[in-house]
């Protein structure tokens, strides 16, 4: 019998409490259960839209979620810079 767990990183089981889980989502288990009894699934990654836009030599994106970014130095040094600056809310 395998036992779904879901999380980023895979599974690994401790004890707290005189109880088993599995770490990192501290999804509880049926004590005796070990390492090979468990199936890490990976969560699906969330879909990010984003629009691209030319300013001189450099390429701004905007995304979907309000973050923007820059390719130039300035940006990738400060997380911030003169193109990106009209873009920001």
């Amino acid at each position: 019998m395998k036992i779904s767990v879901t999380g980023w990183c895979p599974p690994a089981i401790t004890q707290l409490n005189g109880k088993l889980y599995a770490v990192p989502s501290y999804t509880e288990l049926p004590a005796g259960t070990t390492l090979d009894m468990l199936q890490w699934v990976r969560p699906s990654m969330p879909k990010t839209t984003y629009k691209k836009k030319h300013v001189g030599k450099y390429i701004i994106t905007l995304y979907d979620s309000g973050r923007v970014t820059c390719d130039c130095p300035g940006f990738t040094f400060r997380k911030k810079c003169k193109h990106s600056a009209e873009y920001l809310t």
